[in-house]
């Protein structure tokens, strides 16, 4: 009886885990997935660890999985508690099929992602502009993104300087590696940093053919390393940084969809979003 009862509780406690995994993966904001989330950690451990006292029925392993549910039940509700309230404070955007907000009026709540003005998509920035620095990146939308750059540097008499970055630490990342696969891994990362740097040296050819008779002050560098680093080093007073939407600094190699800007900020580039065009996300301080 008691390996069928074992057979039950981890059983029922590994499904309630992977409820609480699709949970998260699948619920739309925050607040329902730290709800999965927490289900997990309690109910779900629980369940697992009352399996394994009656899979082993030992005093002492009653013991120790009585006095590991009692530290998931003191701790998992004061964590999600505090998370929950971190998120609605710092602004978590609730579901837009949420009914009613109990907490408004009550806790001050910032507003997510919100920039320090409006304004018009097409307005230029409100400080003068003296470069343009445009990340060149393999994308489908990189040839617009250098038309609007250097209109952009002509409207405002600005230099446009245009930097091909390739994300090394990405492209070396490729994941647990099994025993004997190390050779085969490197191969791998090599060959990616080389496509990349290949990609990246085409879409420089194709920035410097149409910079060229421009008339505008232009340079172009090509750097390696964490593009947020790399672009916050260059993010000068009058400096905009302009990049595409579609084209991360894998410089196509992993073909990855990524929103840019919103990337960026989240590696640590902290600089107000300016769209000057609906196709080109903009960067600017």
């Amino acid at each position: 009886m008691t390996h069928w009862l074992s057979a039950l509780f981890l059983v029922a406690g590994a499904a309630l885990c992977l409820l609480a995994a699709v949970g998260v993966l699948r619920l739309p904001d925050f607040f329902m997935r730290m709800h999965a989330a927490t289900k997990a950690g309690v109910v779900g451990s629980g369940l697992i660890l009352v399996g394994v006292g009656f899979a082993d029925m030992a005093a002492g392993t009653w013991i120790k999985v009585s006095l590991a549910i009692l530290f998931l039940l003191l701790t998992t509700p004061i964590a999600g508690h505090m998370l929950g309230r971190a998120a609605y404070v710092g602004g978590a955007r609730l579901w837009r099929g949420t009914s009613g907000d109990a907490l408004r009026g009550i806790l001050r709540r910032a507003e997510f992602g919100k920039q320090s003005a409006t304004r018009n998509p097409a307005a230029k920035p409100p400080s003068r502009i003296d470069t343009i620095v445009l990340a060149l990146a393999k994308g489908p939308q990189m040839e617009q993104a250098m038309v609007q750059a250097i209109g952009l540097a002509r409207e405002n008499g600005a230099g446009l300087c245009g930097i091909a970055i390739i994300d090394v630490p990405r492209l070396r990342n490729v994941g647990p590696v099994p025993i004997g696969a190390g050779w085969h891994a490197q191969q791998m990362r090599e060959r990616r940093i080389r496509l990349a740097r290949h990609a990246a040296a085409d879409v420089i050819q194709a920035f410097e053919e149409r910079v060229s008779g421009s008339g505008l002050n232009w340079s172009v560098r090509l750097e390696e390393g964490r593009p947020a680093r790399i672009l916050s080093s260059l993010a000068t007073p009058g400096c905009v940084l302009a990049v595409a939407p579609d084209g991360w600094f894998d410089q196509g190699v992993l073909d990855l969809k990524v929103h840019v800007s919103r990337r960026l900020r989240w590696s640590g580039l902290r600089r107000e979003i300016v769209e000057l065009e609906p196709a080109t996300d903009t960067l600017a301080r």
